[in-house]
Order: structure tokens, then sequence, then C-alpha cells
């Protein structure tokens, strides 16, 4: 900057057609000149560095929604409500056995009676086939059908019904669904059950179609039963029959059972 006004001194003084005024004009453009650089310059670094911070926030959300196209989505949609955990029997099918011949030591009862009605009728129309000596060398196991005496109002008579709960197990049942030791019994005879059909809903529904509006309705107590939770002895069972508006929900001694269905003969 002195040099540079030394020098411009020595040119004005040689060329004396610039006036006093006219030297200080310089002078002052020349201080804008050298302040707007100095501000330019001191400017660069912020400028640099939002750009990038923006290139920067940029790239991080790239990388998140792409990291994350091929995580799975969580199975619990419940955002803070604990998962109910479930209880599945793959082994026990809804469809009975059919057979046409026996040997002993195997029984024939005629049950008669629409308990285990699934729609289907079949525990009904034919003769059911027991093997009484089945437990002689197995556990009962969840989803056996099982023959048993229960009272009645003219006597004791043999029944039918399906093991839901074992021995030592917490049931419970809300809303006309089976839990077991807290667990949703997930399977076809978990929940309540009218005539195959599993909700108050497609009940209602079923009578709407055939014309018995009037009864619409009737099985809203079947269908909503709750039952607070109780633990199974070791020598006990739970019980109930597939239609559980006809058949009953009750605690059984293992010592009680006479028997496992296999089957209907036609």
């Amino acid at each position: 900057m002195n040099k540079l006004k030394r020098e411009m001194d020595a040119f004005i003084g040689s060329n004396p057609r610039f006036k006093e005024s006219l030297k200080q004009k310089i002078r002052m453009e020349i201080k804008n000149v050298n302040r707007e650089e100095a501000s330019t310059k001191s400017k660069s670094p912020i400028k640099y560095a939002a750009v990038f911070v923006l290139l920067l926030s940029a790239i991080s959300v790239f990388l998140v929604l792409n990291l994350n196209k091929g995580e799975p989505e969580p199975q619990n949609k419940n955002f803070g409500q604990p998962e109910t955990a479930v209880l599945t029997d793959s082994s026990t099918e809804a469809e009975i056995a059919v057979f046409t011949e026996y040997d002993a030591p195997m029984e024939i009862l005629n049950f008669k009676y629409d308990a285990m009605d699934q729609g289907n009728h079949e525990y009904t129309v034919y003769p059911l086939l027991i093997d009484p000596q089945a437990y002689e060398d197995k556990s009962v196991s969840r989803g056996d059908v099982i023959v048993y005496e229960m009272e009645a109002f003219d006597g004791k008579k043999k029944t039918v019904s399906r093991i839901i709960g074992l021995p030592g197990e917490t049931i419970e049942i809300k809303e006309g669904q089976v839990y077991v030791i807290g667990q949703q019994l997930n399977t076809f005879y978990g929940k309540a059950h009218r005539m195959g059909i599993g909700s108050l809903e497609e009940y209602d529904a079923a009578l709407k179609a055939q014309g018995a509006e009037q009864n619409v309705g009737s099985m809203k107590e079947i269908f909503s039963q709750t039952t607070a939770a109780f633990r199974l002895a070791k020598d006990e069972v739970f019980v109930a029959g597939d239609d559980w508006f006809r058949g009953s929900q009750e605690t059984l001694l293992l010592s009680e059972i006479e028997g496992e269905v296999m089957g209907y003969i036609k």
C-alpha cells in the first residue's frame, strides 16, 4: 500500500494537472477496493463451510434411505405395546379320521350330541371309534379329543371334548380367545366357535342370510366369554367342545379320561 502511494505521488508530482483533491479521491477509491477484497476473503471460508455442511446432509439422507431399503419392517406394529406371543398346534387337524372297520380293544360310542359340531355334524351322525387304552403308553396332548363321563340332569353319561390346556399350564379366556401361559392359542379350536363359525359378526350374518334376524346377537355371551387366569394342577387338563354353545369348557382330572376318540365308523 505504501509503495503504491509513493509511486502515485511520484507520478502526480511529474504531472501537475493532478490536483490535491483528485489525489485524495484516488486514494479513497483504492482504500474502498482494498476493503471489499478483504471482506470477500473473510466471507469465503464461511461460504465454503455452509456448502460443505449442505453436502454432508444430502449424503447422510441418501445413505439412510438406501441402507434401510433391505431391512424388514418391525413385526410389532403396536408401537410401545408388547407383542403377544402366539402358541400354535400344527399336528392337530380339524377333520376327523374315517374308519370302515376296527378290532379290539377299540370301542364304539354312539355320541349323538352336537358338542363337537364344526358345522359338518360328523361327530353326531356317525358312531365314534374310541381307544380306551390310548393313554397307557403315552401322555395326553393338546388337541386330543377324549371321552369322559359328565353329570347330566338324568345322571352320568359319556361325553366328548377336546384338550386345550395341559397339566401345570395357566389358562385364560379373553373375549372368547384362549391364552395358554400368556400365549394366544392360534388354532382352529383356540377360540369360541358355534357350528364352525368363529366370530359373532359371521354368525349374525349367517342368521340374516337364513332369515332368522330375530336371533341376531343371541351368541354374544358365547363369543365374548371371559375367564380369569387359573393354573391347572399336575393331574388336570382343561377341555372344551368344538361348539362352545353346545359343549362345555371345564377342568378335568387325568384319571377321569376314559379314552381317545380316533375317528368315526362309516
